[in-house]
């Protein structure tokens, strides 16, 4: 399931950036590594949540720094809750 989780969020991140794969460290910090503005993070968090079909809360977001982080975060999240679809 991990690996599942981890391939889907690669691929949100490949849309919302629009680089490949091999691109996007899974160290990366989403601010000053991929550079992504506050825009582009709502937009990468949104695309997350539609992926997924689950919610992020704004005080989550703005503790996940790395890719990774974000993947945990996601695994986390989905051996959690139940689908909202």
């Amino acid at each position: 399931m991990d690996n599942e989780v981890q391939q889907r969020v690669l691929k949100v991140f490949c849309e919302v950036l629009e680089r490949k794969e091999d691109e996007i460290q899974l160290d990366a910090s989403i601010r000053s590594d991929l550079q992504l503005d506050s825009l582009k993070q709502m937009t990468l968090f949104i695309a997350l949540e539609d992926e997924f079909q689950r919610t992020i809360p704004l005080e989550v977001v703005v503790g996940l720094d790395t890719v990774k982080d974000i993947i945990d975060f996601v695994v986390k999240k989905v051996l959690q809750e139940p689908s909202a679809a």
